[in-house]
C-alpha cells in the first residue's frame, strides 16, 4: 500500500496544477513529471528485486505475491505519465522547435537583406566617386587639349582624388552650433539626444568638437553619418529643436566649404537688409 500511496500522491499533485491540459509546460511542471516517474519506477524496481528498470523481465514482473490492484496501479500511473505529461510535452517542445526554426530562418533572411542593402549602397557610393572623378578627368583632359601640358601630371591626379574623396566625405558630415561644450564631455552622447529628438538614430561617426578652444567660445561638432541621404532628412527636421527646451539656440547645418560659407554668409546679409 506505500507504493499505492505514493504514486498517487504525484499523480494528485499534477492533476491539480493542470499539467499538459493546455500543452504547456513550465520547469517545475516538467519536475514534478520526473519525480512521479522516479518514484514510480523505483518502487516496481524494489518491490521485484531490481536495481534498474533494464534489469527487469517480464519473468520477475510475473509473481503471484504482487497483487492485482497494485499492479493496476501501476498501469494506470504509467499510462497517465504517458498519455497526459510525457506526450504533450513531446509535442509542445516539437511545436517550440519548429517556431525557433522559423524565426532563425525569418532572422537570416532580414541579415541577408540589410547585406545586399549595404553591399548596394556601397556600390552606389563607389559609383558616385567613380563618376565625379571621371568628370574630374575629363576637365583636365579638356585642359590639356587646350594646351595645359601639366593638367594631367601625376600630382594633379591625386589632388583631383582627393578633392573628390573629401567632397564625398563632406557631403555626409553635419556641423551642430551651439551646443554648450564642457570638458570631460561625451560628444556622441550629446549629438544622439538631439537626434532623437528628431526622430533619428543614425550610426554617428567622427564626432569631435572642431576649431581651437577658446575662452567664451563655444566651438562647434562635426559628425558624419552612412550616407547624404541621412544627412538632408536630419537637417530637413532640425526646426524642430527651436520649440526643444534647452536647444532653442541649437542649429544644424551641412559641413560647407569656406567658399559656400562666404557665400552663405553673403546671402544672409544681403536678406537682413532688405
Amino acid at each position: 500500500m506505500a507504493v499505492q500511496y505514493r504514486a498517487k500522491k504525484y499523480l494528485d499533485e499534477i492533476r491539480e496544477t493542470s499539467i499538459g491540459t493546455d500543452n504547456l509546460f513550465c520547469e517545475e511542471n516538467i519536475k514534478e513529471v520526473q519525480e512521479s516517474s522516479r518514484v514510480l519506477v523505483n518502487d516496481i524496481c524494489k518491490t521485484f528485486g531490481a536495481d534498474s528498470l533494464e534489469q527487469l523481465t517480464p519473468e520477475m514482473i510475473n509473481k503471484p505475491s504482487v497483487v492485482k490492484a497494485q499492479m493496476a496501479e501501476w498501469l494506470f500511473s504509467a499510462i497517465f505519465l504517458l498519455d497526459q505529461c510525457s506526450l504533450p510535452l513531446m509535442s509542445n517542445a516539437r511545436a517550440q522547435i519548429e517556431n525557433y526554426q522559423e524565426e532563425k530562418i525569418s532572422d537570416q533572411k532580414k541579415i541577408i537583406e540589410l547585406q545586399n542593402d549595404l553591399i548596394s549602397q556601397k556600390n552606389e557610393e563607389l559609383g558616385l566617386i567613380s563618376k565625379t572623378v571621371e568628370t574630374s578627368m575629363k576637365t583636365y583632359s579638356s585642359a590639356l587639349q587646350q594646351g595645359c601640358s601639366t593638367a594631367l601630371s601625376p600630382k594633379n591626379i591625386v589632388a583631383a582624388v582627393q578633392k573628390v574623396a573629401r567632397e564625398e566625405d563632406r557631403s555626409k558630415e553635419i556641423v551642430v552650433f551651439g551646443l554648450s561644450e564642457e570638458k570631460e564631455e561625451c560628444t556622441t552622447a550629446k549629438v544622439t539626444k538631439i537626434l532623437e529628438h528628431l526622430d533619428e538614430k543614425p550610426k554617428i561617426q567622427q564626432c569631435r568638437r572642431i576649431g581651437q578652444e577658446r575662452t567664451g567660445v563655444i566651438r562647434p561638432i562635426r559628425f558624419s553619418v552612412r550616407n547624404p541621404e541621412i544627412v538632408h532628412q536630419v537637417l530637413s527636421k532640425a526646426k524642430r529643436l527651436r520649440e526643444v527646451e534647452g536647444y532653442k539656440t541649437v542649429y544644424l547645418s551641412p559641413n560647407r566649404t569656406p567658399e559656400e560659407r562666404v557665400a552663405r554668409q553673403k546671402l544672409v546679409t544681403a536678406r537682413t537688409l532688405r
